[in-house]
């Protein structure tokens, strides 16, 4: 004979096997999906539901602008070539410009480091001894 308690059980005990079998089964359902290229187009969940891929199966690496993602640049063009580009002898110049600066900079510091001191900084004076605090005292 079956009590109530033990039909509660029972019911509880098969609950948890199918959760149990779920928490083992969709880990592997999704791990499974995601070796797939397809879950890179679509996400895991589309992958599984199995929703069309947003992108063509062009074999191409380079895919074409669809108008949906306009802050990416699109990979297939080429940009202009820069012409603000300096020449040879604007290079050198500045070259020779900073070695002036590195050449003035260093006798800064030499004629810096070569200033005497007029006279001898004073001696600090000496520390005065630890106070007598004894408790009791007045």
């Amino acid at each position: 004979m079956v009590t109530g308690s033990q039909e509660g059980g029972r019911g509880i005990a098969a609950t948890a096997r199918v959760f149990g079998t779920l928490i083992f089964v969709m880990p592997m359902v999704f791990g499974l999906t995601a070796c797939s290229d397809r879950a890179l187009d679509t996400g895991l969940l589309g992958a599984v539901t199995g929703q069309p891929s947003p992108v063509s199966d062009n074999t191409s690496p380079i895919r074409g602008m669809s108008g949906e993602r306009t802050e990416y640049p699109n990979l297939g063009t080429v940009p202009a070539r820069p012409t603000d580009l300096t020449t040879e002898a604007e290079r050198q110049q500045a070259m020779d410009r900073l070695a002036q600066d590195r050449a003035a900079s260093r006798r800064t510091k030499e004629q810096t480091e070569a200033i005497q001191v007029p006279e001898p900084l004073p001696t600090p004076m000496a520390v005065p001894p630890r106070p007598d605090l004894r408790p009791g005292r007045d």
